[in-house]
């Protein structure tokens, strides 16, 4: 198998796309309870789209799209300010880790997600944990900062991703998409 969408006009759409996607996939959000604020189902395809696109693209893809997801929350509900700076950078990092972590590895040229994606996957998320915590920590304090340390619960978000990367591998007969 290969990669795909080698011309301009195709990663131009496929940003576009995977932007909007991860947009509105941010603004679905499961309410938590107090000093949690929410989780979003944008997890599912941070980790589709470091398996599925190259580092650069995936860290840009998720950073603008958790930018206005988050840039939206902090204008509709309130969010502090520096919530979509920290959502940008923690996200965008996490997605172009996975992405570099999968390419360490040759491709199968399996259509399957193979184990080491799936590890990747969860090195994502323990970033993403420890991106949170540290950030918090520095910005609202020790007690904050242990309040998100429940983002490890975005695990549950790799099956999904999964079964999104299987899906687009066996539809498109790709490896990746660049």
């Amino acid at each position: 198998m290969e990669t795909m969408l080698r011309t301009r006009s195709g990663k131009i759409a496929l940003f576009s796309v995977m932007v909007a996607a991860t947009t509105v996939a941010n603004l679905i959000m499961v309410p938590m309870p107090q000093p949690l604020a929410e989780y979003d189902l944008s997890p599912v395809l941070i980790y589709a789209l470091g398996v599925l696109v190259n580092p650069a693209l995936a860290g840009l893809i998720v950073a603008v799209a958790q930018g206005l997801g988050t840039g939206y929350k902090m204008v509709t509900y309130g969010f502090p300010p520096v919530f979509v700076l920290g959502a940008m950078l923690v996200r965008g990092v996490e997605a172009s880790l996975i992405s570099l972590l999968v390419r360490v590895r040759k491709p199968t040229g399996s259509r399957a997600v193979s184990p080491w994606e799936i590890t990747a996957m969860a090195v994502g998320v323990i970033w993403e944990t420890v991106g949170f915590f540290v950030a918090d920590w520095i910005l609202f304090g020790l007690g904050m900062a242990m309040t998100v340390l429940l983002t490890i619960v975005d695990a549950i978000f790799i099956p999904p991703a999964v079964a999104i990367v299987a899906a687009v591998r066996r539809s498109l007969g790709v490896e990746r998409l660049m």
